[in-house]
């Protein structure tokens, strides 16, 4: 027997043909630009991909006509997550042209650049992908319907994880800021409280003991403060121009100014080469200081000699720095950039991290070994850009 309670109003069962359907906000949808200037494959890419989806998300197409239109639009529009990029529009290599210029002179890491192209002989496969950092390829005969909905979920997918990825590291650096924020603050506090009670209590030695060490030990987490709001305050690892010699040749007057501070008067044997090296000059300058000055201050106290000499060759710059200290110990060297390892008590050690940091953002190496004068070689390797073989 049914239940009376089941269907108390007959209304109820037919209130759905009256009541108004939910409202759901547009979610936004992911932003590609087409560039080709053949018509014809702006039409066929937009009727192929026209109901693609990819986590709850549609796709809107922009389109360009030429590599000089596309850039305009890049610097116009923002959140464009792939390009489908053709190689051969207005020049033989105008495609190559629009990606580098989004890598070096946007700026911009995280677009997904997916080339095509109809004549594969103007950009060898392998070179345009290592060298241009472009993420897919595909010649046009190739390309099938399935293929470009693959392609375009890796891209996606990849775009997605590179913004979490910085939207974490934002995230982190803005706490860390913070945190070191409210630290100086109370640090601040602490030394002056314990300089003012210095100056009530002279005539107590033993308390004036303690207060010193307090104003020393406020002073020591204060340095610590700076040093990791410097590691913080590093942003992104943007493509731009320094010129070795000029930038190395600022650093080195820093550089002995810090050595006199330690009264070394130490034999700087330098030799440089006119390079330009791609990296923001206040990074690159920053990743010299420090090893540089690490270089300094564990070289002989007797006779104290650092060396610093660039090598080049077609693909690697090698910046080599050395010193005659004592070296670097083996069971240190899986810890030597960690951040706040040092073997100096007085010491942060966030420099190394630093220069980790550093170097990481911008793919170099770096080695440790054994200098010819007995101390530690920091060999930095830099990779020279190929772009332009590529296009010859």
């Amino acid at each position: 027997m049914q239940s009376p309670d089941l269907f108390e109003d007959d209304e109820l069962l037919f209130s759905g043909e009256e009541a108004e359907e939910t409202a759901f906000e547009p979610v936004a949808p992911w932003r590609v630009l087409i560039v080709d200037d053949e018509p014809d494959v702006h039409s066929m890419t937009r009727m192929v991909l026209g109901d693609f989806f990819f986590e709850g998300r549609p796709l809107e197409f922009i389109s360009a006509f030429s590599g000089e239109e596309s850039l305009v639009i890049m610097e116009r529009e923002q959140n464009m997550a792939i390009i489908l990029l053709d190689v051969v529009m207005e020049n033989n290599t105008a495609g190559l042209d629009v990606a580098q210029l989004i890598r070096e002179k946007l700026n911009n890491r995280f677009i997904r650049i997916i080339l095509r192209t109809g004549q594969p002989g103007f950009a060898p496969e392998h070179k345009v992908i290592t060298e241009l950092d472009i993420n897919d390829y595909w010649q046009k005969a190739e390309i099938t319907a399935q293929r470009l909905a693959t392609s375009m979920t890796t891209a996606l997918r990849s775009y997605r994880d590179l913004l979490k990825i910085e939207q974490n590291r934002t995230s982190l650096a803005r706490l860390a800021m913070s945190v070191a924020h409210q630290i100086r603050n109370r640090t601040m506090t602490i030394n002056g409280f314990a300089n003012l009670a210095s100056r009530k209590l002279e005539d107590n030695p033993d308390t004036l003991k303690y207060l010193d060490t307090i104003s020393e030990e406020a002073g020591r987490l204060e340095m610590i403060v700076d040093s990791v709001s410097a590691f913080a305050a590093i942003s992104y690892c943007d493509h731009s121009e320094t010129e070795l010699d000029i930038a190395a040749g600022e650093i080195m007057d820093l550089v002995r100014e810090y050595a006199a501070s330690l009264g070394k008067e130490v034999d700087f044997n330098i030799s440089l080469e006119k390079v330009l090296i791609d990296a923001k000059p206040d990074l690159f300058k920053k990743v010299l200081e420090e090893i540089l000055k690490n270089a300094v201050f564990f070289c002989s106290a007797t006779d104290p000699r650092v060396s610093l000499e660039v090598r080049t060759d077609s693909r690697i710059c090698c910046i080599e720095i050395d010193d005659n200290g004592s070296g670097v110990n083996t069971d240190d060297l899986p810890y030597l950039f960690d951040p706040f390892f040092t073997r100096r008590p007085e010491a942060v050690g966030m420099g190394l991290s630093i220069v980790d940091r550093i170097a990481s953002g911008y793919n170099w190496l770096i080695d440790i070994g054994r200098s010819s004068m007995g101390g530690a070689s920091f060999a930095l390797k830099i990779p020279v850009p190929e772009y332009e073989t590529i296009r010859k």
